[in-house]
């Protein structure tokens, strides 16, 4: 199991449910939109903040006494869940089909869908370390990611190749040598990507290419 980080968004929003690109992070605003959240699918959190009435006068109880002797400190109860994610991605629409291309920058056009297995080659063209290419070095592996400073979630039947990526490459479609897409890049370390299965990311946002 590897602990990582999930990096930044290639393209990003500007509002609730807005693209823009260039991204708000490189100066885009709401007048560079590019497309609208269509559907995305939802993250399983590692734990929970728990509701119970018992908890929360337990929770309410020791509050009182914190604010006395701790103002800074409060208790929360949390609970923990046994859910695994096995992607992280959205779908948005164009807000004008013209302008959005069929191919990615600096590799041009994708040539349909392809299996990722350990050892093969694959490569991808990101917002902050450009086109870099690597070995896929593991599949089928569960890793825990942080998804802000105080959540973290698992994600199972991930993908860890060692290519270069940086935060902001996240989104990035990860293709093969043959240019079929194999999977989408959504979190990474200093030295690894971790990437969801393009065959889960198809199915659950029920999409083809």
């Amino acid at each position: 199991m590897v602990k990582t980080k999930v990096g930044e968004g290639k393209v990003r929003a500007v509002g609730f449910n807005v693209l823009a690109q260039p991204g708000s992070y490189d100066g885009g605003t709401n007048t560079d939109r590019i497309a609208e959240l269509e559907r995305f699918i939802p993250l399983l959190r590692e734990t929970m903040q728990v509701e119970c009435p018992v908890a929360g006068g337990m929770a309410a109880v020791v509050n009182r006494i914190l604010k006395l002797i701790r103002p800074a400190y409060e208790m929360r109860f949390y609970k923990k869940l046994n859910q695994y994610n096995v992607v992280d991605c959205a779908l948005a629409k164009p807000v004008n089909p013209g302008i959005i291309g069929d191919g990615v920058i600096g590799l041009g056009k994708i040539a349909g869908v392809g299996e990722l297995r350990d050892g093969i080659t694959v490569k991808k063209s990101g917002r902050s370390s450009g086109i870099t290419s690597g070995e896929v070095s593991a599949t089928g592996v569960t890793v825990k990611v942080e998804l802000s400073d105080e959540e973290s979630g698992w994600f199972s039947d991930q993908i860890v190749a060692d290519l270069v990526c940086k935060p902001g490459d996240s989104g990035s479609l990860i293709l093969d040598t043959e240019n079929k897409a194999v999977g989408l890049l959504f979190a990474g370390s200093d030295s690894h990507c971790i990437v969801n299965r393009i065959q889960n990311v198809m199915k659950l946002l029920e999409v083809e290419l």
